[in-house]
């Protein structure tokens, strides 16, 4: 195995936010497009009545949870407007998504564990360290991979 780790706790836990957009990746690209953009479920809100939504949904977070660590560093920041019509286009705003996501930990590497505790991050619906807004953003991957893994089996989308 030739993996080449990022340093340091930042560096942990932005290598495991990429195994989990690699594993949604992976799983993504199987999904045909008209299936991909396909509303499955009205009754739910809009965010999660199709896969296409779901990711979107999981892009807008990712560069939400990034700005919240630029604005705290005061550090530049953008909010991008991005629409997906296929399933390519989703993996391929994901990516972009995680870069930036990387471009903000830039100069962020070094910081010791006391320092990213101690680093506190207010959001519109909670206060975190910044370990903790990191692995929010992993596990909002990892939740609505499995939210969209059940989407598949529930309506045979494969």
């Amino acid at each position: 195995m030739n993996k080449t780790y990022r340093k340091g706790a930042i560096g942990a836990l932005t290598d495991e936010y990429e195994k989990a957009l690699e594993e949604l990746k992976t799983f993504l690209i199987k999904i045909p497009d008209a299936e991909f953009k396909k509303a499955y479920n009205k009754e739910v809100d809009t965010d999660f009545q199709s896969v296409r939504n779901i990711v979107l949904h999981m892009i807008n977070s990712g560069y939400v949870y990034a700005n919240h660590i630029r604005i705290r560093f005061g550090n530049n920041y953008v909010v991008p407007k991005i629409e997906i019509d296929k399933t390519e286009q989703g993996i391929a705003e994901l990516e972009k998504m995680f870069e930036y996501t990387v471009e903000t930990f830039e100069d962020k590497w070094h910081l010791t564990f006391d320092e990213l505790m101690n680093t506190i991050i207010k959001t519109s619906w909670t206060t975190y360290d910044l370990e903790a807004i990191i692995e929010h953003g992993i596990v909002h991957i990892l939740r609505h991979r499995l939210q969209i893994e059940k989407m598949v089996v529930k309506y045979k989308i494969l």
